[in-house]
């Protein structure tokens, strides 16, 4: 990269103020893109301040011009194309154009111009990069040079930053623009492209066949997967359909037992209350009897005080069977005697008589008779 001074301008100027006769106040200009660095040789020559895109004076022409000037970079990013003759890692002839693209470091320029110059790509960005291409290059096969452009570019790259690192530039990208092969390796790599591409054919038709085959395959088994979900749901819905037709079975045999558990209490429940009965009957039976006794004893009682007051036996059985009469009440008929005796035939429609037989009576023991004592004669 050359830099643009100012000598024409000044010395321009220097021959306009000669023949006008006049003095005046060169200045310069720094582009857009672009820096500058002061150089002033009388006073303090380069100096470090990077100045930026704009209008500077550098000092007054009046019968002899300035020779202060501004050293002009530009900071964009530049490219460059170097054509390269190497060889590959077989020995083959490899022409090869590449191009890279750089700048100057602005923080550096002061060192740059210093240290270097102005012409710092030649000096120092295009031997270096001649150089690490050769290197990069010598180490890869011809046949690489397609599959691994990109990584054969980043080497290069790589390598290029290495060498010029410290140098105050900014290496951004390496491109390999093109390739010429020998004609012999040209006709070779035509040959091995078709071969690839033959296999690249035969490869996609063994693909496409493992592919429909493992399509049939993945149907298949997807065809007795669904087969085996269908049969276990059937089976779950059997074994739901029997669990249900076993629950409902239990319930119904639990009702059958609840319903012959309600039938049996109310059988008990029923003998229970035809047992209360029988024995409440048997206890009215027994207190009838009872008092039966109890008449018949007072009756006695009644007899013998009759019998003892001079009251004639007759007056007595009066007495008794009024006695019964009230024990018995209304409706009732009493049978005095043998039970056993008496034909059941002649009393057929007489209940208490029908169910005497059935009472357990206690016999009534006749009382000894006595005989009744001789009324007194009137005049006794």
């Amino acid at each position: 990269m050359a830099i643009r001074t100012t000598t024409n301008f000044v010395i321009g100027a220097c021959a306009l103020c000669g023949t006008l006769g006049l003095g005046g106040c060169a200045t310069t200009l720094v582009e857009p893109g672009h820096r500058g660095l002061y150089f002033a040789p009388s006073d303090g020559g380069l100096r470090r301040e990077v100045l930026s895109p704009g209008k500077y004076k550098l000092g007054w022409c009046f019968i002899f011009c300035t020779a202060n000037r501004i050293d002009d970079f530009d900071v964009t990013f530049s490219t460059r194309t170097e054509r390269i003759h190497t060889s590959s890692v077989e020995g083959l002839d490899l022409d090869l154009t590449l191009s890279v693209i750089y700048r100057p470091i602005v923080s550096e320029l002061y060192a740059l111009d210093t240290d270097i110059g102005p012409n710092y790509y030649e000096e120092v960005i295009g031997n270096e990069f001649r150089s690490a291409c050769r290197g990069v290059f010598a180490r890869h096969s011809y046949s690489e040079l397609q599959k691994k452009n990109e990584g054969i570019e980043n080497e290069v790259e790589a390598e290029l930053r290495r060498r010029t690192e410290g140098r105050h530039v900014e290496i951004s990208s390496v491109t390999l623009e093109a390739v010429v092969y020998a004609p012999e390796i040209a006709e070779q790599i035509r040959k091995k492209i078709a071969g690839e591409q033959d296999a690249a054919r035969q490869r996609a038709s063994i693909a496409w066949e493992a592919e429909r085959k493992e399509q049939i395959l993945v149907a298949e088994a997807d065809e007795k997967k669904l087969s085996l979900e269908r049969e276990r749901e059937q089976q779950r819905l059997e074994l739901e359909r029997d669990g249900e037709t076993a629950r409902l079975k239990a319930e119904q045999e639990l009702a059958a037992l609840e319903t012959r558990k309600r039938v049996l209490a109310a059988e008990a429940q029923m003998d229970r209350l035809g047992a209360e009965t029988a024995a409440a009957k048997k206890i009215i039976e027994a207190k009838a009897a009872a008092e039966a006794i109890r008449q018949l004893a007072r009756a006695h009682a009644e007899e013998k005080r009759a019998e003892t007051a001079g009251v004639t036996p007759m007056e007595v059985m009066l007495h008794a069977y009024d006695a019964l009469g009230q024990l018995g009440g209304t409706g009732t008929t009493i049978v005095l005697g043998d039970w056993a005796h008496v034909p059941s035939f002649l009393f057929p429609r007489v209940p208490s008589l029908q169910s005497a037989f059935t009472l357990p009576m206690t016999p009534l023991v006749p009382a000894a008779s006595t005989p009744a004592p001789a009324r007194p004669s009137p005049g006794s």
